[in-house]
């Protein structure tokens, strides 16, 4: 039986590559709340570049299908980071809207931006989590008792998969998230020098 859950789950699935743009206008139009210092700046900037490097390591594992919005899985894949946490890309993805939110002076409405994005992805994670079940069965079920949702273990508990990274596959697959980051990296120049200035 498909919950409501499940339903919506679908819905900001389908279109989870769009979700970030009124988050990024709600950035841009707020008025500057507190202007980071330079050593926060940093701070966040590295947190950025983390959370992309994690998003280029599980892509370069799972390939372009982390792009795709079909229902068909054609492998569960169960290397990198995958074997550390269910949901890498999800956890970069929040950990970078936040800090970008952070770094535009936001203050609380970053926290605004952790929970909308919270709500959205375990919406997506339990409709994800449906599919993966219906698929691949047994071998999802034990993944899914052996390896965390959310909370990465710092040892892997899973057997790797036969999947191999490939880093060039990973840079073409996010080739539209790293010209987002430097948009927004301008972006967010122009905003804190006209505050500044």
């Amino acid at each position: 039986m498909q919950t409501p859950a499940f339903q919506a789950g679908r819905i900001w699935f389908k279109y989870r590559g769009f979700s970030p743009v009124p988050v990024l206008l709600f950035v841009l139009l707020m008025p500057v709340v507190w202007a980071p210092s330079f050593p926060a700046r940093l701070t966040l900037l590295g947190l950025i570049l983390a959370a992309e490097g994690v998003r280029i390591w599980a892509v370069g594992y799972a390939g372009s299908v982390t792009r795709t919005r079909q229902d068909a899985v054609n492998s569960l894949v169960c290397a990198g980071p995958f074997r550390y946490v269910r949901n890498p890309l999800y956890i970069a993805n929040i950990v970078m809207y936040v800090s970008w939110a952070v770094l535009f002076g936001l203050g609380v409405y970053a926290a605004l931006a952790a929970v909308f994005f919270a709500i959205q992805y375990s919406l997506i994670v339990r409709y994800e989590e449906g599919i993966l079940a219906g698929t691949f069965g047994d071998a999802y079920r034990e993944y899914q008792r052996l390896v965390p949702r959310w909370v990465p273990r710092l040892n892997a508990t899973r057997q790797t998969s036969a999947h191999r990274f490939q880093l060039r596959a990973a840079l073409r697959s996010e080739r539209s998230t790293l010209i987002a980051m430097v948009l927004t990296a301008v972006a967010c120049w122009l905003k804190i020098r006209g505050v500044a200035g």
